[in-house]
């Protein structure tokens, strides 16, 4: 069984670093940039945890068609802006059967789909079989390689292939529960991002933690009403996909989400956010897809629609809390 892993930021190189403590089996790993690479080479480790010596069963592949052909798992770990273009390169090299490991939280930007759905519908037509799952769940990269303890999901369709996946990643301080609710799982990872950014925007605005603890749950109960929308299931929300991410994500500055919203409530301003490139921040696509679904599906998210306003039409912070808080009183069920 060969795996091999594209994308080597923080979080692949996380995963990356479990798979090769859990199993003495080559593992090859592959990314665009090729400085990445040759640093890897001559350091045995990746720049962004240069204290942490990885095993010595990784092999370095410069070639993306290589490794698409020769792996029977790929662990697919870039950001979802990137997916897009990813997907059908990798689609063009697939010559056997796959089992496809995504980790990307999120939407994909152009189509609007969730992550697996996406994945799915460019692959249908290929003469292989191609199984999907997604590792999905509160987790930081620098907290897994450090080894403190981190619970996430293996999410799929198939109960099989999500214990398949649990089976390979699960260690002593990497504990892998199956979840079969896929669209939950993914509702509640690219939803987080977005209360995250309002979490870090009371914040920076001077607000404590009354207002956080309201926005969160409010956040919550918006996430839930989306979900519902597609079918998802409750329980999921209250999980390590819902809950677990959401409590993670809202209340750190290691989460960039919510470091990209302090930065906007102390400057009263979310333009340069957006417009800086250079950033991954999930949360602001995030924001514009779910905006765009729910205006159209007429679902009511009042906290992604200020913070849209926010991102994408230059309103104040400042002037969005009053309006959140002056909306019209309501039972907290509905």
């Amino acid at each position: 069984m060969k795996i091999g892993v594209i994308g080597t930021g923080a979080w692949g190189a996380a995963l990356t670093a479990v798979l090769s403590e859990n199993s003495n089996e080559e593992i090859f790993i592959y990314d665009k940039n090729p400085l990445k690479l040759n640093y890897f080479l001559n350091n045995k480790t990746f720049e962004v945890f240069n204290w942490y010596k990885f095993s010595s069963n990784l092999v370095v592949e410069f070639n993306l068609k290589t490794i698409v052909e020769n792996a029977d798992i790929l662990l697919i770990a870039v950001p979802t802006k990137f997916l897009y273009d990813l997907i059908y390169e990798i689609k063009g090299y697939i010559n056997s059967d796959k089992l496809i490991i995504n980790v990307a939280k999120g939407f994909e930007p152009k189509t609007e789909k969730p992550i697996l759905e996406f994945i799915k519908d460019i692959f249908f037509d290929l003469p292989y079989e191609i199984k999907l799952c997604s590792i999905l769940g509160p987790g930081f990269a620098k907290e897994v390689i450090n080894h403190n303890l981190t619970c996430v999901c293996s999410v799929s369709n198939e109960l099989k292939i999500a214990k398949k996946v649990q089976q390979l990643f699960s260690n002593s301080y990497f504990r892998v529960y199956t979840l079969t609710d896929v669209i939950g799982a993914e509702i509640g990872t690219a939803l987080k991002n977005i209360v995250a950014i309002g979490s870090g925007i009371v914040k920076g605005l001077g607000y404590g933690e009354n207002t956080k603890a309201a926005l969160i749950t409010r956040g919550l109960a918006e996430i839930k009403r989306f979900g519902k929308f597609f079918g998802a299931k409750d329980s999921t929300f209250l999980g390590l996909t819902g809950l677990g991410d959401l409590v993670l994500t809202c209340n750190t500055d290691e989460s960039r989400n919510f470091s990209a919203g302090y930065e906007i409530g102390i400057k009263n301003d979310g333009k340069t956010i957006v417009l800086d490139e250079n950033r991954t921040i999930e949360g602001v696509v995030a924001t514009k897809t779910v905006y765009d679904i729910a205006i159209k599906n007429n679902i009511v998210m009042p906290i992604t629609f200020a913070i849209y306003d926010v991102l994408y039409k230059g309103e104040k912070p400042s002037n969005l809390v009053s309006v959140l808080m002056e909306r019209p009183l309501k039972n907290e069920c509905l």
